[in-house]
């Protein structure tokens, strides 16, 4: 058992500030949705749990889950 970001769908707008803020290289990253709007993806392989990123976001998309 292991802890990892995850993102609320619906909520993201793309911001990026998560991305700054992850210590982790490449645990979170920008994609196109649809091919047009921004959105996060996290690496549940590369995140460490830390929540830096939930506390950082503005939307409340993101939350920290057991996996």
């Amino acid at each position: 058992m292991y802890y990892a970001a995850s993102v609320k769908k619906g909520k993201c707008v793309g911001c990026g500030l998560c991305i700054v803020s992850c210590p982790e290289a490449n645990a979170i990253q920008l994609i196109k949705l649809n091919g047009k709007a921004k959105v996060v993806e996290i690496s549940e392989l590369r995140c460490k749990g830390c929540g830096l990123c939930v506390e950082v976001c503005p939307k409340d998309a993101l939350e920290v889950v057991r996996r």
